[in-house]
């Protein structure tokens, strides 16, 4: 039963058995490789789930003192992008040893900010979300 072989009539006689069977499947997790053409290497990508993109969320969010002691809190966006980018990449490995040390950085994190322009970084960690689901659209099924 793969989706876009099913007609939407299928779709809509899928009984509870049918679907908790899919929902028990394995599924992949999808991944790219982008070409990075100003430093000519290619980078693969996978998408993340919720829960690993909320723990780098929180990872990269502080409290900020303002006006009369009231604490807010923030997403350091540039931390966050370097972050998701090193959790979601399969290729390079950013803490490779060699490289940490040539670019004298402490961590892949630190390696991404060091070698990418912020408009790279920001368009990685933008497919790192498309991979993750972020750009899916539902589309209701119409009885024919």
């Amino acid at each position: 039963m793969n989706n876009e072989k099913m007609n939407n009539e299928e779709i809509l006689n899928m009984t509870e058995e049918d679907i908790i069977s899919k929902l028990m499947e394995p599924t992949e997790v999808p991944e790219a490789t982008y070409f990075i053409e100003r430093l000519g290497i290619p980078v693969t990508l996978k998408g993340l789930s919720e829960r690993d993109i909320n723990r780098i969320k929180k990872e990269c969010t502080y409290e900020i003192k303002g006006k009369r002691g009231k604490k807010t809190k923030e997403l350091d966006d540039e931390e966050f992008n370097a972050a998701l980018i090193e959790a979601a990449t399969i290729k390079p490995n950013w803490n490779n040893a060699k490289l940490l040390e040539a670019l004298k950085a402490s961590d892949g994190s630190q390696v991404i900010r060091k070698k990418f322009l912020a408009g790279e970084i920001s368009a990685m960690g933008d497919k790192i979300l498309e991979l993750s689901g972020f750009d899916e659209d539902l589309e209701e099924i119409k009885n024919s």
